[in-house]
């Protein structure tokens, strides 16, 4: 899929974005101006990350967006998180709202099959877990999460599911350090709000 193929797809999606917060407004804007930079080969794909990850504020979700993209560079799935809502799913982070979308459709395992997964923010144990167990042979992220992210903390995990991993990429995309700041703001938008919310339901 060409960069100017996935320029489109993320310029439709923004036009579906209405903030009525102030920074995610700047954050449209900043991200409708942004110039992808063809030295990085995951700049184009972590840049719709980001404008799915905004599409997730703008309907009072974690600021988190996901993509899944076939061997040949081809969108397959993409989505944001879904914890709050349409309404209440513990589980409706955005790399589980993509894999499940996947999985209802791809039944068959086929690990000869190549597929990468962008996300725009290190995904969390739950997260790490399923990625381990699915098709998905490289999972890339954005901005770190020392808080909550897991993959700095691969070592930690128990044997069982780091033999599964055996053969699988897990690490920080290769993108400009503007789309990682962007992914780490964007998440911080809304994230404290959010937590106290759900603490407190």
């Amino acid at each position: 899929m060409t960069n100017e193929r996935i320029r489109k797809i993320g310029l439709q999606e923004l036009a579906k974005i209405n903030p009525t917060n102030k920074n995610a407004f700047e954050w449209k804007t900043w991200l409708t101006d942004y110039q992808l930079n063809h030295e990085y080969p995951d700049d184009s794909y972590i840049w719709l990350t980001n404008i799915l990850a905004l599409r997730a504020i703008d309907h009072g979700n974690f600021g988190v967006g996901c993509v899944l993209i076939d061997v040949n560079g081809n969108i397959v799935v993409q989505g944001h998180n879904e914890v709050l809502n349409p309404y209440f799913r513990s589980d409706r982070h955005a790399e589980m709202v993509v894999m499940d979308k996947f999985e209802d459709v791809h039944r068959g395992i086929n690990k000869k099959e190549r597929y990468t997964l962008y996300t725009s923010l290190e995904p969390c144990p739950m997260c790490l877990i399923r990625l381990i167990t699915s098709d998905i042979n490289t999972v890339l992220h954005a901005a770190s999460d020392i808080m909550g992210g897991m993959v700095h903390k691969m070592q930690n995990v128990p044997p069982f599911w780091m033999d599964l991993c055996k053969g699988k990429i897990f690490s920080q995309a290769n993108c400009s350090q503007e789309l990682i700041n962007a992914a780490d703001d964007i998440f911080l938008i809304n994230a404290n709000e959010l937590l106290e919310k759900i603490k407190n339901r």
